[in-house]
């Protein structure tokens, strides 16, 4: 080849066979930190599928899974990223120190709680939350991102609520087995209210991705498309609280972001989504404690149905609307015009307030009555009747005990994950609940003042920086996130999303998104400090791996905790006993262990080792009533006087049924009849 060039023309060829400074290594067949991002991305997905479907993570071993799959990456992106913290900003340290006080918080009160071992293992939720925030808000944001995390987001939930959909209208497709309730739709998530806020958090997402002209023409269609399967998925959680914050996230979107192709995204998608609620809201059989009938069947077939035309509907009107879209794009109006326009919002908004407020002051009046009154919400032989009745559903009863609690310890609290003890002592009715239906005000009970002004200064800077960035062309992009996190911050008020990772996280992804910078270098000094000595990379390697630690005892204690459980369940004690020894070796200061072994010892005939097990339960939660009568029944089955463990018991919780019996048992019967009766109890009560 060499000899064929001419004498001019060799020299040429040499200098491009000879290998350049800047070509002296050879490039990477894979760009790492394209790849790592794009995992990144996926990340978000991947998590709240899983914890969807385990739950929506309500149980210890999910969370503390997920802290570790996060300190995972963490740790990959501080040994492979060229600049680990590339977003880094002072709107990011604040409320990421804040929310790493509130997590080391959260863990210490271990010291002063009743129960150890709940606040280790609530310490797993903040965590995660925690590592969600850094990590996303240590890339760099950019509108891109920004825009492929919403989609994503949206994609994930969409799923997530089409599978507990086609439960509810085709049940012989996707059969299951009800685990809380027959009546209100919860799968997969298992809790109703936190797969209608999910599903309101989608609609949001996808309004915003049929209506803003950025989006391309395919992404428009298919989140048009999404809007009525997601709106009847909400419908048939008959979750007021997540269809009240639904509505006000879209008029928030839409005040603020103000899309150029909101005109034609409602053109496209309200039709559809109004003709599949009205279809649903027809099907009353479906609202029913019994949905899977065969005249519900039915109905849910026809649903099925015309909701299949509506999804292909919406789809095919938002893609012959494209030429509007067009239009609206080149439109341009005056500076001034835009201004007065947006001031006639604001102001249109402001008189429908008033006007309801003004002339419909006694409805108002009426229906404030009914929110305080303790009468029970809806009907249960129609779930639809809640819809339209704004009683408290025993929410005010949880709020005041959560009040009376925070009174005690007003500084620190009582320890975290210790509401559900506060609750059985002072509860005025016979409901049971294990939160405060409030995060604000279950924090003020578990962790007091400093814990409160924590989580506040999180969730407050979060907003006020997605606030902020509702301006300029990326408006209606900010305007949807702010949407979203508002929607959650209102909605953790009134309910326990806090405990439900799986609708929680989508605001700490977003928050560490808005959070994090834009353009860096900011901080040059620190991210050089974080980024160009190995030996400090190690070092912040090694964080993470010490940060995963208590997840991983965690996850494994669960584990243990579940197959005991389980094993209890069918009846093989020396199965639970060993899976609950496995587990008190893997975290020696949870009492729901030791309750299992005392069961089992003295279903062996061990009551002396039953009665250890029981007291060293009691001594790591002396405020559950549940171990107080384990006591007494195995006293009692031990020939034993059972009236003061019995008497403790009904202290505890005075107005659960099982303790009044067991009291009542006791102290009526002579004491020969006791170990029959204990043992008759110990046969009956399932710890597991």
């Amino acid at each position: 080849m060499r000899s064929l060039l001419p004498p001019s023309d060799r020299t040429r060829w040499e200098d491009r066979r000879r290998p350049s400074p800047d070509r002296a290594i050879a490039a990477p067949l894979v760009d790492l930190g394209r790849v790592g991002a794009a995992v990144v991305l996926l990340l978000p997905a991947g998590l709240i599928g899983y914890l969807a479907f385990n739950s929506g993570g309500f149980y210890p071993g999910a969370p503390a899974y997920a802290a570790l799959v996060l300190c995972l990456a963490l740790l990959l992106r501080m040994a492979f990223a060229s600049d680990p913290f590339e977003g880094m900003s002072w709107a990011l340290a604040v409320p990421a120190a804040a929310m790493a006080l509130f997590t080391g918080f959260t863990l210490a009160s271990q010291a002063w709680s009743h129960a150890p071992g709940l606040a280790l293992t609530e310490f797993a939720l903040p965590l995660v939350y925690l590592l969600t925030l850094v990590l996303f808000g240590s890339f760099a944001v950019s509108r891109e991102r920004l825009g492929w995390t919403l989609r994503l987001l949206g994609a994930t939930i969409l799923v997530i609520c089409t599978c507990g959909l086609i439960t509810r209208i085709l049940p012989h497709v996707w059969p299951i087995a009800p685990e809380l309730a027959n009546n209100r739709l919860s799968f997969p998530v298992t809790y109703w209210n936190a797969l209608g806020v999910l599903a309101g958090f989608g609609v949001v997402i996808c309004a915003h991705l049929t209506s803003d002209l950025k989006e391309r023409a395919y992404v428009r269609a298919l989140a048009a498309a999404a809007i009525p399967v997601l709106l009847v998925t909400l419908y048939f959680t008959f979750s007021r609280g997540a269809i009240a914050v639904t509505v006000v996230a879209i008029v928030v979107y839409s005040l603020f972001g103000r899309p150029r192709g909101l005109l034609t995204a409602v053109l496209a998608s309200a039709p559809a989504g109004a003709v599949g609620l009205a279809v649903a809201y027809g099907a009353n059989r479906l609202a029913t404690t019994h949905p899977t009938v065969p005249g519900a069947v039915s109905q849910g077939h026809r649903v099925a149905i015309v909701l299949l035309a509506c999804v292909v509907g919406a789809a095919g009107l938002r893609l012959l609307l494209l030429p509007l879209d067009w239009r609206l794009e080149r439109l341009t109006l005056p500076r001034r015009a835009r201004r007065y326009a947006a001031r006639g919002g604001w102001a249109a908004l402001g008189a429908v307030v008033l006007i309801i407020g003004v002339g419909f002051r006694g409805t108002i009046s009426r229906e404030y009555q009914r929110f305080v009154s303790p009468a029970r919400v809806g009907n249960g032989a129609d779930l639809r009747s809640r819809l339209t009745d704004p009683g408290n559903n025993g929410r005010l009863d949880l709020w005041r005990v959560a009040l009376h609690g925070f009174e005690s310890k007003p500084l620190v609290g009582n320890g975290a994950g210790t509401f559900a003890d506060t609750w059985t002592q002072k509860r005025p009715t016979r409901v049971v609940a294990v939160d405060a239906h409030s995060l604000y005000l279950e924090v003020l009970d578990e962790l007091g003042l400093v814990g409160l002004v924590l989580l506040l200064a999180v969730v407050v800077t979060a907003l006020q920086r997605a606030a902020r960035r509702i301006r300029g062309p990326d408006r209606p992009l900010h305007a949807a996130v702010f949407a979203v996190m508002l929607a959650w911050a209102i909605h953790a008020g009134v309910d326990w999303d806090w405990e439900m990772p799986v609708v929680t996280i989508v605001f700490f992804v977003l928050a560490g998104c808005v959070l994090a910078r834009q353009d860096p270098p900011l901080l040059s000094r620190v991210r050089s400090w974080l980024v160009l000595t190995p030996q400090r990379r190690a070092l912040l390697g090694l964080g993470c791996i010490l940060l995963g630690v208590a997840p991983m005892y965690i996850w494994l204690s669960q584990r243990k905790l579940d197959q005991a459980s389980a094993a209890y369940s069918a009846g093989n004690c020396e199965a639970a006993t060993r899976a609950a020894l496995s587990s008190i070796s893997v975290v020696g200061t949870r009492a729901d262990p030791y309750e299992i072994l005392a069961y089992c010892d003295v279903k062996r005939g061990m009551p002396r080792l039953a009665l250890a097990a029981i007291h060293q339960a009691i001594s790591l939660d002396s405020k559950n009533s549940d171990y107080a009568v384990d006591l007494a029944l195995i006293q009692a089955a031990a020939g034993m006087n059972p009236l003061n463990a019995a008497k403790q018991a009904l202290a505890l919780d005075p107005r659960d049924p099982d303790v009044q019996q067991v009291w009542q048992t006791f102290k009526s019967d002579s004491p020969g009849q006791w170990p029959a009766d204990g043992q008759q109890f110990i046969n009956t009560f399932n710890p597991a």
